[in-house]
């Protein structure tokens, strides 16, 4: 056991700050620091114990402080099982193993651990999709389950690392704000990705058309810039709409659904529709944006932790701004050279469009009232639906009063 206490400071951040199991931390110190003799799972796992190491910090939290840090976050619903939540609660700083989490899920919400024993199976496709590191693969679909809403979710993730690296939520599907908002947003924050995998919708041209003009600057130009394949393929980013789908879409359109069936919808009305597709994108997004730290720092099995395993093998080609215009201007070179894109679109007709200033006083209206979409989201999520559909007709009567 000698041998480690050189190394003993690695081992403490790779366990304590990164989350590694023994045998990970066995693979590093192999591959990375010519360790040959002495560095075993078993003398890794003693010598940790004698020195207090450990990958979860259950020294400053009791079985009390975990059951209230469990109980302040199961606000996510009953689909939120403990490897999600284990996610959640690292994303927000506290590093719990996933037993400590099921007990405290146990106790505090047994109906939930109940529904969710009755439930089907994970529907997520165990395929295997093959990558050798960070940005030798990105792949991007769109998810149209609230289409008739006017919300549309496009979302990107790492193929090697499984982490989710951008997303966006949109009346209409549109080439300009997914370029904008997901293609150029992750280039210039983590460098370009050696292929590009979408399906075969037109959404997706800007970035095909970007990505081809890049080809030269990847990592690996030897790969194909980009492919195109079916959507019933099932590609990496298909696979996590099964879990936003359970834990955002389905409350949402569930209420949305049971509003329209009753009458207290009239989806035909053009205010009424832009209404609708602005209060559902803000409760999308605000259900994303709390998943998404969540997944990216949950365990997958057989793999491990998205952040960790996108921190330690990046190998995006790093470029640089001026070769990733804004979508206005590279939908114009597009056009130039034969090209044909649509403008982002609204969904319906805001009676108030152009007149900022009562736009934005119809926000400051709506937010005396409910100050938060937070609680809006997660009242829906939990099975509340009343706040959620009062909140929505409060939005839609200021608008038709403010016309």
């Amino acid at each position: 056991m000698s041998v480690l206490n050189n190394y003993e400071t690695i081992i403490r951040r790779l366990v304590e700050e990164l989350g590694y199991t023994c045998s990970e931390v066995k693979h590093v110190l192999e591959t990375q620091y010519g360790i040959e003799r002495g560095a075993s799972t078993s003398s890794i796992y003693q010598f940790c114990a004698a020195r207090d190491i450990h990958r979860y910090d259950y020294s400053r939290l009791g079985r009390e402080g975990v059951n209230a840090i469990v109980a302040a976050v199961t606000r996510s619903g009953p689909v939120c099982g403990r490897k999600v939540m284990t996610g959640m609660l690292r994303a927000a700083g506290f590093r719990l193993g996933e037993r400590s989490v099921r007990q405290a899920q146990i106790l505090m919400k047994p109906v939930y651990t109940q529904m969710r024993r009755e439930g089907t199976a994970s529907q997520m496709n165990p395929h295997v999709y093959p990558a050798e590191y960070v940005g030798q693969q990105l792949y991007m679909d769109q998810n149209e389950k609230l289409n008739d809403f006017g919300v549309t979710e496009v979302l990107a993730s790492d193929s090697f690392s499984g982490k989710i690296l951008g997303f966006s939520v949109m009346p209409i599907k549109n080439n300009l704000t997914i370029y904008d908002e997901i293609y150029r947003d992750i280039c210039l924050k983590h460098g370009l990705f050696d292929q590009l995998s979408v399906d075969y919708g037109k959404e997706f041209y800007l970035c095909l058309y970007q990505q081809d003009n890049l080809q030269a600057h990847r990592t690996n130009i030897n790969r194909p810039p980009y492919i195109q394949s079916e959507s019933r393929q099932n590609q990496e980013a298909e696979r996590k709409w099964v879990e936003i789908n359970a834990r955002v879409n389905d409350p949402i359109k569930h209420a949305l659904c049971s509003m329209t069936n009753d009458g207290l919808l009239d989806i035909d009305d053009l205010c009424t529709k832009f209404c609708v597709s602005s209060f559902a994108r803000r409760c999308c997004t605000t259900g994303i944006e709390n998943l998404i730290p969540a997944w990216n720092a949950h365990t997958i099995s057989r793999q491990g932790i998205p952040d960790v395993l996108f921190a330690n093998h990046l190998k995006a080609a790093r470029i640089t701004q001026d070769l990733l215009p804004p979508a206005n201007v590279l939908a114009a070179d597009y056009i130039r050279h034969g090209g044909s894109l649509t403008h982002p679109k609204v969904f319906g007709n805001d009676p108030l469009d152009g007149q900022l200033d009562l736009q934005q006083q119809r926000e400051d209206i709506f937010s005396t009232h409910y100050p938060s979409f937070e609680n809006i989201f997660y009242s829906a999520v939990n099975g509340h639906y009343k706040v959620f559909k009062d909140a929505l007709l409060t939005y839609i009567d200021i608008t038709h009063r403010m016309s």
